[in-house]
């Protein structure tokens, strides 16, 4: 896992502290992102919750990669904010206060929007690659979810994480 010591566990406080703060918007300090963002996972692709993959962990990698542009990990943040204000609009509660069919509504409505069909599409890459992740990332510890797709990972694996 990542926040496998105190510095790391520290600095993904505050960071994501100090964005909930310092975002203009008041309704993105109140979603929650990274508990909104497990919840459209889960709701997207259940089995991984079966296959105790832990999709938010694997998330977090991606938030914090110096690969993942800025833009689009602004993106992925903003999504909760827009998702958040369809719920709003649709249902007038948050998106992770909704019951699972009334979240299953607000994905189908906001599928219909440019931004909500991308956002959607990089959040269902990013399970898919959290299920067809190794060990070593701490994402996939039984490694039950490559059983599950049938996927066998290249030899040699990899002895320690590269995110």
């Amino acid at each position: 896992m990542i926040l496998n010591t105190r510095r790391n566990f520290f600095k993904q406080s505050f960071l994501g502290g100090a964005v909930l703060l310092f975002c203009n918007s008041s309704l993105y300090g109140a979603a929650e992102p990274l508990k909104t963002l497990t919840l459209v996972q889960e709701d997207l692709f259940p089995k991984a919750k079966e296959l105790y993959v832990d999709t938010a962990s694997y998330l977090l990698l991606i938030l914090d990669h110096s690969r993942i542009t800025a833009s689009h990990k602004e993106f992925l943040r903003n999504g909760v904010q827009w998702l958040h204000e369809e719920s709003l609009k649709l249902h007038g509660k948050l998106y992770y206060n909704l019951l699972e069919q009334e979240r299953q509504e607000v994905l189908q409505e906001i599928s219909e929007y440019g931004w909500g069909e991308s956002w959607v599409d990089a959040l269902l890459t990013y399970t898919m690659e959290a299920l067809r992740s190794d060990a070593v990332y701490g994402v996939n510890k039984r490694d039950a979810a490559q059983r599950w797709l049938g996927f066998r990972a290249g030899l040699p694996r990899p002895k320690r994480a590269y995110l």
